[in-house]
């Protein structure tokens, strides 16, 4: 069972609307969707692998359909309801680029995971976004020191170069110290700000660079490892968790550190030629 841990919310898809005139009206194409990286990465690997998403959720008609859905892609979920469901608001460029305006709403407030809710895990993903705030790092913290316990595998997503700042140096490599992930997720810019912040990283450590191939440290030695070329990107919204997701559901079914990021490549191919996340 993997369970993946952290926001399920509203994602307002906005195409062409990243050039926006002030005082008029601005046509753009808009879908609602699921949205919310732990989410996208249960919905992801839904199909690939029995997979667990545990969060908080407002209790509105807003959750119980986002709820649903998740469901409905072969999750099994487990939530937390109390508040109001977040919402954010994804500004999509003209070659697929996001600008998002975020509100996580009941998802910043995750309180103490139920230890039920963790049974069977063989491995346990979380996103840097629930350690934003400290109710939901200490659920989180808990429930990965649990589940290693346990013998889980544990990952983590640097996920917003936003957050990692707001972390700051001090916090962000507290909680990986304390996490001790067996595997560390980032994108290029991610990985910079890393870089910039001093953080060593624990575990092997995956960096997503766009086109180019994917970075892949296992005990100090990087390798890359090539991608498929994309004719043309509709939306990156939820790439890096189609990522995550092809890999972890690969090394769980026994693939090493390279096969499983190319795995993960592949099915973030797959999240660029769509709009909204997989």
């Amino acid at each position: 069972m993997l369970v993946v841990i952290g926001d399920l919310v509203a994602d307002l898809i906005v195409l062409g609307g990243a050039a926006l005139e002030r005082g008029t009206d601005n046509p753009a194409e808009v879908r609602l969707t699921r949205g919310g990286s732990a989410a996208n990465v249960a919905a992801a690997a839904g199909p690939r692998h029995p997979v667990r998403f545990v969060g908080r959720v407002g209790d509105d008609t807003l959750a119980h359909a986002l709820v649903a859905e998740l469901e409905s892609a072969g999750v099994e979920v487990r939530v937390q309801r109390a508040g109001r469901t977040g919402s954010i608001v994804v500004l999509v460029d003209a070659v697929g680029e996001r600008t998002m305006i975020t509100d996580r709403g009941a998802a910043a407030e995750l309180d103490a995971i139920d230890p039920a809710w963790l049974r069977g895990a063989q491995w346990v993903h979380m996103p840097l976004y629930g350690f934003a705030v400290p109710r939901s790092r200490r659920a989180l913290m808990d429930a990965a020191a649990r589940a290693a316990a346990d013998g889980a595998r544990v990952s983590v997503d640097l996920s917003s170069v936003a957050t990692m700042r707001g972390l700051g140096d001090v916090v962000l490599q507290r909680i990986l110290d304390d996490v001790r992930p067996d595997v560390v997720f980032a994108n290029d810019d991610e990985s910079r700000v890393a870089a910039e912040l001093r953080i060593e990283i624990p575990g092997v450590y995956v960096v997503k660079r766009g086109p180019r191939p994917v970075r892949v440290t296992v005990d100090g030695v990087s390798s890359d490892v090539p991608v498929e070329g994309v004719d043309r990107v509709i939306d990156s919204t939820g790439a890096g968790d189609a990522f995550a997701a092809g890999c972890l559901t690969a090394a769980l079914a026994g693939a090493d550190a390279y096969e499983s990021a190319r795995a993960g490549s592949v099915l973030a191919m797959s999240a660029l030629r769509r709009p909204g996340a997989l």
